[in-house]
């Protein structure tokens, strides 16, 4: 099965509930993300994490964080890029 990829307070969550049980008080996000692909069920005793849940610990990927994404390399400063209006030759003019 693909799982998708799983933030840092995703995996925290998940391994909060795989150790110490079924929790009331999850954050509303990341309790919704987790119960949308099924890896969370609500009991009567709070939120516990369902055996895909666990699996999805085992085997999915961790989400980049914006600040991690691989960048491209940085143009040359010979190519400037300019936006705006045009620079115009007017060393006709008089």
């Amino acid at each position: 099965m693909i799982f998708p990829s799983l933030s840092d307070a995703e995996r925290a969550v998940l391994e909060d509930l795989l150790l110490h049980g079924p929790n009331r008080n999850l954050p509303t996000p990341i309790r919704g993300r987790l119960a949308l692909y099924k890896l969370i069920d609500e009991t009567p005793n709070g939120w516990k994490i369902t055996p895909l849940g666990q699996q999805a610990l085992q085997v999915a990927p961790a989400a980049s964080s914006p600040s991690q994404a691989p960048r491209k390399e940085s143009r040359s400063s010979d190519h400037e890029r300019h936006y705006g209006k045009k620079s115009r030759d007017t060393s006709w003019f008089g």
